[in-house]
């Protein structure tokens, strides 16, 4: 249990952390852009590469597209509420945007939050600090590309600090639900709801942080935001493997 613990406040520690260096050193115009790319390549590979895959294996491909249908309609309809993504405005729409992103990683890290909850089983300690160690990286500048776009179209440090922050509270939820409501849970319906989370990133990586990120990039040098979307894909392989 002490183990368990261990883990759950490193991958905590990891957005808060992130969090607190995206407001305290608030990057550039064009570094903002290269953010949201690295961050929306990361989304893509995680719904892509650990999410889709793991929920195909629980519920097959008819709960993976019932799953995935679910999170982009959900995405949709949550986009509704929000205000229109304004042209031109960059302040307004990177406001937009990282909400949204906030949003999905909030979502995200509550089959974090589940994972941990297993590592009760593993009894190597090697391989829990190991659990632990790549949660807190890829959490870390998830952090950083959530609250410094808040941050610099609202100009709120400390609202900026503590709406990324609040990405980590899934992983609580999701740590508790694994050690209770879990057991409870088939491995089908889990499946949907793995499924359901990849549409919600896939939604917002394609439809928000790439353009938020070409209109960050402006009309200098195009291909940047490719380049570390690029990276993103790979940093989550690397740690993947």
């Amino acid at each position: 249990m002490e183990r368990e613990l261990w883990i759950l406040g490193v991958a905590v520690a990891g957005p808060v952390i992130g969090s607190a260096l995206g407001v305290a050193f608030p990057p550039g115009r064009r570094i903002t852009g290269n953010m949201l790319s690295f961050a929306a390549g990361a989304m893509l590979a995680i719904s892509f590469l650990e999410l889709l895959p793991e929920s195909l294996a629980k519920c097959g491909i008819k709960g993976v597209t019932a799953g995935l249908a679910v999170g982009l309609l959900t995405m949709a309809a949550l986009e509704s509420l929000l205000p229109h993504r304004p042209q031109g405005q960059r302040r307004e729409e990177l406001e937009r945007t990282s909400i949204l992103m906030i949003l999905g990683i909030f979502l995200h890290n509550l089959p974090e939050g589940m994972a941990i909850a297993s590592a009760s089983a593993m009894e190597d300690p090697r391989a829990l600090t190991t659990i632990a160690f790549a949660i807190a990286v890829h959490n870390i500048p998830e952090g950083i590309c959530t609250s410094a776009p808040y941050y610099q179209a609202t100009g709120r440090r400390l609202r900026a600090f503590l709406l990324s922050s609040t990405t980590a509270l899934p992983m609580l939820g999701g740590y508790i639900l694994g050690k209770t409501l879990l057991r409870g849970l088939s491995p089908y319906a889990m499946g949907i709801l793995m499924a359901s989370v990849a549409g919600l990133m896939i939604h917002i990586s394609c439809g928000e942080l790439l353009p938020a990120a070409l209109s960050e990039e402006g009309k200098g040098h195009p291909i940047r935001p490719m380049v570390w979307l690029a990276a993103g894909i790979l940093f989550v392989m690397a740690l993947a493997g």
